[in-house]
């Protein structure tokens, strides 16, 4: 009948299908698929974003503040808030400081392993 001829299959299982199960699923992120040193700086630079972000704290809330109140026009009106969280922000994340924070971290994992 037509009824029977109209419905759709269902696809078979992929193995690119993500896991339901958090544990996997993060094993399954960019994270997994890092090589150990590159999973090591990914981990650093990851430090270092966290500390940016704290650090920069009080002007993401002035450029959310200004979002909030400005709506859709929040890339006009918010602009001098947006570029102070971005230099706060590169001040921290830059090449120049990531590879201060790689050398400080170095120093900090020797001391701690008796190196």
């Amino acid at each position: 009948t037509i009824r029977e001829s109209t419905q759709i299959a269902t696809p078979p299982s992929s193995p690119y299908r993500m896991s339901s199960n958090p544990q996997t699923r993060k094993d399954d992120s960019r994270d997994g698929r890092l090589s150990y040193s590159n999973m090591a700086e990914h981990t650093l630079r990851k430090e270092l974003n966290a500390i940016a972000i704290n650090n920069c704290k009080d002007k993401a809330q002035a450029f959310g503040d200004c979002a909030k109140e400005q709506g859709i026009l929040v890339v006009f009106r918010c602009r001098s808030q947006n570029n102070a969280l971005n230099a706060c922000l590169s001040s921290y994340t830059n090449p120049e400081a990531f590879e201060k924070f790689k050398a400080k971290r170095a120093l900090e994992i020797a001391a701690k392993s008796g190196i």
